[in-house]
């Protein structure tokens, strides 16, 4: 027996409508109403229509964490589940973003109460290339991987470069050289940022100092008083013995002898010296001695106490030793871990 129901909210005589029929029309009133909760993939809960834009582009935005103080606490967390650091430390670190640099951008969808974090990246300034910044820390919330944030989170880092006036930007990477490399960074030179140095040091002393090489910095080495013995001098400083640094030309001044004066009779109290004595010769029949058979044994090698220095480096063929590529680099961070160095014009 077929089942019949009466429509609802229909005006007029009763029309009967099959069992497929009403659940039809239940159905679509159930979709004209606008506060059904629906529970969104991941465990997230939110209004329908929020969740269909999801993936609309115009609701993905990056704005500077010194905006909006009010997530220094979650965005710690997010570069804390990538790189290990106290909350503390990291808050104190996203503190320093301000409009002069370095700057913390955070990736963000949606707005108000659906607002979600997505990612984070940090520019800051370069030593000695006006237009180009230093982008690091970059990082996407592990609950948004795969769903192609690190490329936007990188395209909005691009657009607020050049909105300040920037035309290139430089990274390092262990192990995403290609991600970059998909998304037009090439291999380059090493560069110096200045981080958070320029809230409180002046760009040109930083340039300054930058200029000056390795060694140079060095001014002054120092030797052992053992060292000192070796070479035969002494300093009258407490056994050490001050050397210029290496590559810098020194050379003592000349002496200027003293003019010889007799000595006056009046104010002389030396006694005169007797005259020499005598020798008479030996006798002709007595041989002269032999020479000395017994060689006298060389110098001791003087010791270096600079490092050898750095044999140089080539970029140009990639066939060469110490050529850089996408699977290989000879550059290494502070714990000898291997480093590719990267930029792209923006």
């Amino acid at each position: 027996m077929q089942d019949s129901k009466r429509a609802v909210g229909e005006e007029g005589p009763a029309q009967t409508l099959t069992g497929t029929e009403a659940c039809g029309a239940l159905t679509l009133d159930l979709e004209a109403s606008e506060d059904v909760d629906v529970v969104q993939p991941g465990g997230r809960e939110g209004v329908g229509p929020a969740s269909k834009a999801e993936d609309d582009p115009e609701m993905i935005h990056a704005v500077p964490i010194h905006l909006r103080p009010d997530l220094l606490v979650p965005c710690a967390d997010l570069v804390n589940a990538q790189w290990q650091r106290s909350q503390v430390a990291r808050v104190h670190s996203l503190q320093k973003s301000c409009a002069e640099f370095p700057v913390c951008l955070v990736l963000l969808w949606g707005s108000g109460w659906a607002e979600r974090l997505l990612g984070h990246a940090r520019l800051s300034r370069v030593v000695g290339h006006r237009g180009t910044l230093f982008v690091e820390s970059v990082v996407v919330s592990e609950a948004e991987r795969g769903r192609g944030y690190g490329r936007i989170l990188m395209e909005e880092v691009e657009r607020y470069a050049r909105r300040r006036g920037f035309s290139r930007l430089c990274l390092t990477t262990h192990d995403k050289q290609h991600f970059y490399a998909h998304l037009g960074y090439a291999l380059a030179a090493p560069v110096q940022s200045a981080g958070a140095m320029t809230t409180f040091v002046p760009m040109a002393m930083l340039q300054n100092f930058s200029r000056m090489p390795a060694v140079a910095r060095a001014q002054m080495e120092t030797v052992t008083g053992a060292e000192m013995q070796q070479g035969g001098g002494d300093s009258g400083m407490g056994g050490v013995v001050l050397l210029p640094a290496a590559g810098s030309t020194f050379s003592p001044a000349p002496l200027t002898p003293l003019p010889h004066l007799p000595p006056s009779p009046s104010t002389s109290c030396v006694p005169p010296s007797p005259p020499p004595l005598s020798i008479p010769p030996p006798p002709r029949s007595m041989p002269p001695p032999p020479p000395l058979s017994i060689p006298l044994p060389p110098p001791p090698p003087q010791r270096s106490i600079l490092p050898p220095p750095l044999p140089p480096f080539s970029t140009q063929s990639s066939g060469q030793q110490g050529a850089e590529t996408l699977s290989e680099t000879p550059y290494r961070d502070a714990k000898g871990v291997p480093i590719f160095w990267m930029h792209k014009y923006i």
